[in-house]
C-alpha cells in the first residue's frame, strides 16, 4: 500500500501537472529569449531533466554590518516542486558582472565542519576564520573563504536579518554557506551546499499556467 504522504504528494503533482495548458506552453523562440530572471510563481522551467513549478519567489538584499543601510545588490530565492520526484528545491540567481546561478544540494550541520587539522568548528569560530580568511573542511574537500556580508532577507511582508559566510572548493564546483539569522538576541545557524547552474541549463517552458 502507498503510504498516505506519497498518495497526498503524487495526487498534489499530478493536479499541478494537469494546469499546464498547451495556450500557456511558450514558443521555442520565447524560451531560447527568457531567463530564469523572467520567472515568477507558478510559472514552470526545466533543469538538469527534471521539471519544476515556482511556490515561491524571495529576495536577500546586502545590507551595512549594522544593517542600518541597504545596498544595490539582490540575491533572488525561488522555492520549487519537482514535478518527477516531489521534492522541494531551491535556486538562487543573481547579478555579478553577469547571471550566475546555483541549486541547493543539502542542507548539514556544524559537525560535519571541520579546520584543517581535522578539529571541530562552530558559530564561535567564524569571526576568526573570516579575519584569517581561513579555509574548512567538508566531507574531505576542503573550501576557501570567499566572502561575507549582512542581508535582510523578505518573504512576503516580513523581513529578516540575516549574516552570510561563503566558502568555495578549489574547482568553484561546490559552495558552502553558512547563515546566521537574528533573532532578537539570539542566532540561528543554517549551513547549506550547493552548486552552481548554467542559465542555459534552466529553460522556461510555460509562464502563469501554474497553481500553487
Amino acid at each position: 500500500m502507498i503510504p498516505v504522504s506519497e498518495q497526498k504528494s503524487f495526487e498534489q503533482r499530478f493536479s499541478i501537472i494537469r494546469t499546464l495548458s498547451p495556450d500557456n506552453i511558450l514558443s521555442k523562440e520565447e524560451q531560447a529569449r527568457l531567463t530564469i530572471m523572467d520567472a515568477g510563481v507558478g510559472d514552470f522551467f526545466t533543469c538538469f531533466g527534471s521539471t519544476y513549478i515556482i511556490q515561491e519567489i524571495n529576495k536577500y538584499q546586502e545590507a551595512s554590518e549594522d544593517y542600518s543601510k541597504l545596498k544595490d545588490y539582490f540575491v533572488t530565492e525561488l522555492t520549487c516542486l519537482c514535478l518527477e520526484t516531489g521534492a522541494v528545491g531551491h535556486f538562487e540567481w543573481e547579478i555579478d558582472d553577469e547571471l550566475e546561478v546555483c541549486i541547493t544540494l543539502d542542507q548539514i550541520k556544524f559537525k560535519r565542519l571541520t579546520d584543517e587539522e581535522g578539529q571541530p568548528i562552530d558559530e564561535d569560530d567564524l569571526d576568526q576564520i573570516v579575519e584569517d580568511e581561513d579555509t574548512i573542511v567538508y566531507a574531505g574537500e576542503t573550501f576557501d573563504y570567499d566572502d561575507d556580508w549582512a542581508a535582510v532577507y523578505r518573504r512576503n511582508s516580513k523581513e529578516e536579518k540575516v549574516y552570510m559566510y561563503e566558502f568555495v572548493n578549489n574547482r568553484s564546483s561546490l559552495f558552502i554557506t553558512i547563515e546566521e539569522w537574528q533573532d532578537g538576541d539570539k542566532e540561528e545557524y543554517r549551513i547549506y551546499i550547493s552548486k552552481p547552474v548554467n542559465p542555459l541549463e534552466l529553460l522556461l517552458i510555460s509562464k502563469g499556467g501554474g497553481t500553487t
